[in-house]
């Protein structure tokens, strides 16, 4: 069809759904206006036919002829239609098209398989021609009526009356109206789509980043122990990530409480690298400009080897091995300090 119609026709890429909802919508005018008509269409596989053959049963009720192309028999009485059964090697079974004459206008959709990769059968793409042009229809006849001839020569004559009777002719103004009002409406309805989705999308980002940010909250957490005292204790890996949302939580935390002291624990951390050593550097050293006094808690032995083997020296930073400890230490720098009352001695 591209060559025989070329450069006549301008060819665009549409999916399979673009090219079902046009063929729909040039049916629908047969069946909307009951107008007499012949149609030919063709399908890569008959199973397209076997999905719509109620569609084509009601065309077959009002046009004068239906013609199908396919690589297989439909599912219809003989006398609703005229199988032309192709070859494997024909090149029509590559070809998607339907071919519409009526006494009022004449139209030609047809697609050309481009054989890519696609998500689902929905999202195949075609090169497509659409035309109303009788010139171009006339010459797309040309092509169809002799694979008739070849493949179904006892219903060649009666296609051939039925051409005769409808030859190709200029669309007349209220059925194109209604063509391509119906094309436009299918448009609107798909931009509709398109911006209900984005907004659906919208809406979902942004139920993503609240999330995100619950989760980092809960990752990071500020636990105020006594006035004047905050625990944040760590769980789990810590990319450099997480690490930021350590600082700014902390920091947040600190400027929030008036805090005179804060501990990091962690003794649930697995693993250390330098990048997340230096943001705790970094977390202690802007803590202090604060007037924050940082402690950090948990340090376990395979961590403290990695810092060494690493070269990182925590240097005055107070460190305790478990958080008892720390709340000790902490305790120590408000000038408190833990003592047993006579009672405790006493049990």
């Amino acid at each position: 069809m591209r060559e025989v119609l070329a450069p006549e026709v301008v060819p665009f890429m549409a999916t399979k759904t673009t090219l079902v909802d046009l063929s729909h919508t040039l049916e629908d005018c047969i069946l909307r206006n009951r107008l007499p008509s012949v149609i030919f269409t063709g399908f890569q596989e008959s199973s397209h036919w076997r999905a719509e053959t109620q569609r084509y049963l009601e065309l077959a009720n009002i046009a004068s002829a239906v013609c199908i192309f396919a690589g297989g028999i439909p599912p219809s009485p003989e006398e609703q239609h005229i199988a032309v059964t192709l070859e494997p090697s024909d090149p029509l079974r590559q070809e998607w098209f339907l071919l519409i004459l009526t006494e009022w206008f004449c139209a030609l959709l047809c697609g050309l398989d481009n054989q890519l990769p696609a998500a689902t059968e929905a999202d195949r793409s075609f090169e497509t021609l659409l035309t109303f042009q009788p010139e171009a229809i006339a010459q797309a006849l040309d092509v169809l009526i002799p694979t008739v001839n070849r493949y179904r020569p006892d219903r060649a004559i009666e296609l051939e009356q039925a051409r005769q009777r409808f030859p190709p002719r200029a669309p007349a103004g209220p059925y194109l109206t209604q063509i391509v009002a119906e094309i436009v409406s299918h448009m609107q309805r798909r931009n509709d789509q398109q911006r209900q989705l984005m907004r659906d999308m919208q809406a979902l980002n942004e139920q993503q980043r609240t999330l995100e940010e619950t989760i980092a909250q809960l990752a990071a957490p500020v636990v105020p122990l006594l006035e004047g005292v905050l625990l944040m204790p760590l769980i789990g890996n810590i990319d450099s990530r997480r690490a930021q949302q350590v600082m700014e939580h902390l920091l947040t935390g600190i400027a929030e409480r008036a805090a005179d002291v804060a501990i990091i624990d962690i003794t649930g951390v697995p693993f250390v690298d330098t990048a997340v050593t230096n943001y705790l550097l970094q977390t202690i050293r802007a803590a202090r400009l604060l007037g924050t006094q940082v402690i950090v808690t948990g340090i376990r032995a395979p961590i403290a080897q990695t810092m060494v083997n690493l070269g990182i020296n925590l240097g005055d930073v107070i460190t305790r091995n478990t958080l008892r400890e720390g709340i000790e230490a902490a305790l120590a720098v408000l000038g408190y300090e833990i003592r047993r009352t006579e009672a405790d001695k006493d049990r």
